[in-house]
């Protein structure tokens, strides 16, 4: 390939990339209006909890007890928005479900924190934000549009992992070498139990193994 192809496709994906981070750099540039929630619900070992999410920043890390700790903050440029921001929280025997909903006006994101029992699959759909899950054993289906998502776990609990980004990096440390250009691919495959799906349209996706 000609170094000038190379060199237009680099400026592409650099100017595709500026162009979907524009509404969220904008909308997290300055915040007028925050409050903060918490809210515990009771939940089995082993179960499955999905939580959707506009635009925010995510942790989802272990804890020491059946039960799912929820703190979140809502911020905004308007205090309507705040106000009108709602999160609905319901379980349903192993399965766990976690909407955030804000103002369709934007300008507006949550930041949250989780803390769930140590074996806990997770099934996150997030559009805009950073997605980090640390040491959590279960399976896990994670989606992101445009930010970066970061799994600490073991490796070696994994049967298969399957991680992808449109545009952007894959590093996995010890699951194996990455393909691709604009976009990477990771696949590994192990003696776990458990699977791992993560894909990322614009931004990087890495693994932390033990």
């Amino acid at each position: 390939m000609s170094g000038r192809l190379i060199t237009r496709f680099a400026l592409y994906k650099t100017l595709l990339i500026c162009l979907l981070l524009v509404p969220f750099a904008v909308a997290s540039d300055h915040w007028n209006y925050e409050e903060s929630h918490s809210d515990v619900r009771d939940f089995v070992s082993g179960g499955t909890l999905h939580v959707r999410l506009s635009v925010g920043d995510v942790r989802i890390h272990r804890g020491d007890s059946a039960k799912i700790q929820l703190h979140y903050t809502v911020k905004s440029r308007r205090e309507s928005h705040v106000k009108d921001a709602r999160v609905d929280f319901e379980v349903r025997g192993s399965d766990a479900t976690i909407e955030f909903h804000a103002s369709s006006g934007g300008n507006t994101q949550f930041d949250v924190e989780l803390e769930v029992p140590q074996n806990t699959n997770l099934d996150v759909h997030e559009k805009v934000g950073d997605l980090t899950v640390e040491d959590i054993d279960g399976d896990k289906d994670l989606t992101l549009s445009v930010g970066d998502i970061r799994v600490d776990a073991n490796h070696a609990g994994y049967r298969m992992v399957h991680a992808s980004t449109s545009i952007g990096d894959v590093n996995g440390d010890g699951y194996g070498e990455t393909s691709g250009w604009l976009g990477k691919t990771l696949r590994y495959h192990g003696d776990g139990k458990y699977e791992l799906r993560a894909h990322v349209s614009v931004g990087d996706i890495t693994l932390e193994g033990k």
